[in-house]
């Protein structure tokens, strides 16, 4: 999936947390802010990336060494953001709950297509969905991104 995308993703990951859980979001311009950010950070092992763009050098020493879709979007990159979020003093809940919920979003989207995600890594073995689209296909990528938008929709009306 490509950033726009994630982008979607990781904002409709956040509403739905917050509507499933019934979450008091503290600050929600915080919370949703994460959850973008979240969604965007497992591609800072590609220096085409939004994220990678930003900080090239940290992204091409990924790539290099790690590869894409490999640790960066695995349960290990998970549990590392979760155990330096334990460290925050302010907000820490809205900024925990946010950026967890747009990695996974990111998680998601990416088994998505065919390529998959090397989500138990260092195992090679790629985890993808049944259906998968290929990444930046127009039919694809707007097909997703309308649900998405879709589902958004629904947790911000009745939520």
């Amino acid at each position: 999936m490509t950033g726009p995308t994630h982008i979607i993703g990781g904002f409709t990951a956040a509403a739905a947390m917050a509507y499933f859980n019934a979450l008091s979001v503290e600050q929600p311009i915080i919370y949703y802010s994460a959850a973008l950010f979240g969604a965007l950070i497992p591609d800072i092992c590609h220096p085409r990336s939004m994220v990678g763009r930003a900080l090239p050098v940290v992204s091409t020493v990924l790539l290099r060494t790690f590869g894409h879709r490999s640790f960066t979007h695995s349960l290990l990159f998970l549990l590392g953001i979760y155990w330096l979020l334990n460290w925050l003093p302010v907000y820490s809940t809205d900024i925990t709950l946010g950026l967890l919920s747009g990695v996974v979003s990111h998680f998601i989207l990416d088994a998505m297509t065919s390529q998959g995600i090397r989500l138990f890594y260092p195992l090679k073995t790629r985890v993808r969905f049944p259906f998968t689209t290929k990444t930046g296909s127009l039919l694809g990528e707007r097909f997703v991104a309308f649900m998405l938008i879709g589902a958004m929709v629904y947790f911000f009306t009745f939520g």
